[in-house]
């Protein structure tokens, strides 16, 4: 026998081993995160009804197998309400590699469905009005191959009816509405119909955004409407708060159409389980993922009714809305006179939303308002994502006080730290990280500009390993409320800090705004918080009418100075903090710091459950408000007119 054919059984032999190895070690592989397929959930704006139907989504899934991270790698999208932000992030998800978007409202399926017009990923849609009315192609008997999806028209009619049987005398109803949103207009419609055949005067004002809508619904409460009603509108759900104050006021209750108003103060809503509706929607997807075709899957409206009634919000109102037993049985939340709950749905059961504990680091340039703010977001919107501290993450927090060299060596020992995310405020933070930290995740907030902070070229191609929320202050708007307040203003002044990037820009972009109006900025250069009383005092002296305070670290811890400056000169301070009140500003159109910080943590979410920086666009801030003192005005001998009180968001003696 050779020499070869006498190894052959050995050779035989290790090969079996080899194979059976092998096939043991199968048994214990784990599929890689690259091997999973993924999908992208998609939400229009952070308000209950989203946010239910995507905790939904996220449950249908799990009921089919999709557990995120282990069978299915999912990246969640917020637009915040920003149709910009919200084109950028379809396209992103379009070029990202996924295999399948969800999306939840009426404008994101417009925007997805426009950017994904050729089909390249498959779309399912939920928490939609009426999609055959979006126009994207969607008829009773047709749509687009690769998008379907789940229609959830609200209960408008039923409303309306129930309304009138709790307020047999009910002549006078006052709506707020978004002409540009089609789902507000489908709802609009039916309600014109439905309030007509009841003998109901349906009064409407129109807004193009959220801020606007305080003051629509106090002009409505005006003409002697006996109830306000908010059908599907994505603009003015964002502003429930300020329809229910306008109805408090003026003693009257809120009707909606979405339960979840009733923790803002609304009497009355009848609408969709959204929970329900998004865990449908995410069963859907499932059973695309697992093959069916999109084509062949019929739009359908799914209303899975619910009735929430808030006795507690009767009190004070001038008319007697009677519930009878019957209908109180019928509601699946109830809150009793007192505000005591005595039904309630459930809460679904949470899921563990990480794998691991992550380390955390926050650092903080400076010790200001606005970053304390933000903070106050962030660990509030931790929790009510539903993530613990020491369970789910470790946090160390450190601040740089306001010095450059101290900046630097605190993200030295970051590094050395060797944390799993790191979260900066305030843009010489970010520049601080983008010039020392190269691979560790990091999420900014508080910053005016990512991209002139140098943390990418465009909110949508940044650094790989950068993402954040953009702060610019509403320039526009601080211009409309000092013509209002000031009539024949021509000057206007600020003091900015030239070695802040923020500061220049703040400052530029006022001047420009300023100067789209017809008026003049002045404006006085500082260094350091030392030189603000001097510079705050010759400000007063160039002829200015009145101070528009930007916001920037410098000036933003002796703003007390400029008002004493200010108030010696009778020259109105207005500032870009609602903190400023308290510093003396007569009124301030504020941006919420909070929602800063609000966006940072659903950010490091998205991160801390395995999505890249470099696929999450730079999310900018929506909401501002406008906070009128009146103690600080008459400091100014600052006399507002009635039409500015009455629009102003808030009042403070």
């Amino acid at each position: 026998m050779s020499a070869a054919k006498k190894l052959i059984p050995g050779i035989l032999l290790i090969l079996a081993a080899s194979a059976l190895l092998l096939m043991t070690d199968l048994v214990h592989r784990t599929v890689t995160t690259d091997q999973l397929p993924s999908i992208a959930v998609f939400q229009f704006a952070s308000r209950p009804v989203l946010d239910d139907s995507v905790a939904g989504a996220l449950q249908g899934l799990r009921e089919q197998g999709f557990e995120p991270g282990k069978t299915l790698l999912i990246s969640t999208y917020n637009a915040e309400n920003d149709l910009p932000t919200a084109n950028a992030m379809a396209r992103a998800i379009v070029e990202g590699g996924n295999r399948l978007v969800i999306t939840f409202s009426t404008p994101l399926l417009q925007v997805m469905a426009t950017v994904n017009k050729q089909g390249s990923i498959k779309h399912i849609f939920g928490a939609v009005t009426d999609p055959f009315a979006a126009g994207v192609g969607i008829t009773r008997s047709t749509h687009p191959a690769h998008l379907t999806g789940i229609g959830t028209f609200q209960p408008v009619r039923e409303t309306f009816q129930l309304a009138k049987k709790i307020l047999p005398g009910l002549k006078r109803v006052g709506t707020v509405w978004n002409p540009g949103d089609a789902a507000a207009e489908a709802c609009l419609l039916l309600a014109r119909d439905e309030a007509a055949r009841l003998g109901i005067t349906l009064l409407e004002v129109q807004v193009d955004n959220s801020a606007g809508v305080g003051e629509a619904a106090k002009a409505l409460t005006a003409q002697g409407i006996q109830a306000l009603w908010v059908g599907g509108d994505n603009t003015v759900e964002l502003a429930m708060d300020a329809v229910v104050n306008a109805g408090r006021q003026a003693g009257i209750p809120v009707l909606t159409n979405a339960p979840t108003h009733l923790k803002a103060g609304a009497f009355l809503s009848l609408g969709a389980d959204y929970f329900e509706v998004g865990r449908q929607t995410g069963i859907l997807a499932a059973k695309v993922l697992k093959g069916l075709d999109p084509a062949t899957i019929p739009v359908e409206n799914l209303v899975p009714q619910q009735l929430a009634l808030n006795l507690s919000a009767l009190q004070g109102v001038r008319e007697r809305w009677q519930v009878d037993d019957a209908t109180r049985a019928q509601a699946a939340i109830l809150l009793d006179e007192n505000g005591k709950t005595i039904k309630s749905v459930p809460a679904p059961a949470k899921q563990s939303l990480t794998t691991k504990r992550w380390k955390i680091q926050l650092i903080d340039y400076a010790d200001a308002i606005n970053a304390e703010e933000t903070h106050e977001g962030l660990f509030a919107e931790l929790k009510k994502l539903g993530l613990q501290e020491g369970r789910d993450y470790e946090l160390k927090h450190r601040s740089a006080h306001g010095d450059m060299a101290v900046l630097n060596g605190i993200m030295d020992a970051a590094l050395t730290d060797q944390p799993d995310l790191i979260i900066t405020t305030a843009t010489p933070a970010l520049q601080a990280a983008v010039s020392k930290i190269k691979t560790i995740p990091v999420v900014f907030t508080t910053v005016a500009d990512g991209v002139l902070a140098g943390a990418g070229k465009s909110p949508t191609d940044h650094l790989p390993n950068f993402t954040g929320a953009t702060t610019m202050s509403d320039f526009d708007g601080m211009i409309s409320v000092v013509q209002q307040a000031l009539p024949g203003v021509k000057k206007i002044g600020t003091l900015y800090t030239p070695s802040e990037v923020n500061s220049v820009l703040f400052r530029d972009a006022l001047a420009q705004a300023a100067r789209t109006k017809g008026l003049q900025l002045e404006s006085v250069a500082v260094s350091s918080t030392s030189e603000v009383a001097d510079a705050a005092l010759a400000l007063t002296g160039r002829g200015v009418q009145a101070i528009t305070q930007i916001s920037d670290n410098a000036t933003g811890s002796a703003l007390g100075a400029i008002a004493t400056a200010a108030a010696k000169a009778k020259i109105p301070l207005f500032g870009f903090l609602s903190t400023a009140l308290k510093d003396g500003a007569a009124l301030v159109v504020a941006r919420d710091y909070r929602e800063c910080g609000e966006i940072a943590a659903r950010l490091a979410l998205r991160i801390m459950q395995g999505e890249s920086p470099a696929k999450i666009p730079f999310t900018p801030l929506g909401r501002s408000s406008l906070i009128i003192s009146k103690s600080n005005s008459a400091k100014y001998n600052l006399q507002l007119p009635p039409a500015l009180l009455k629009r102003a968001d808030k009042v403070v003696e």
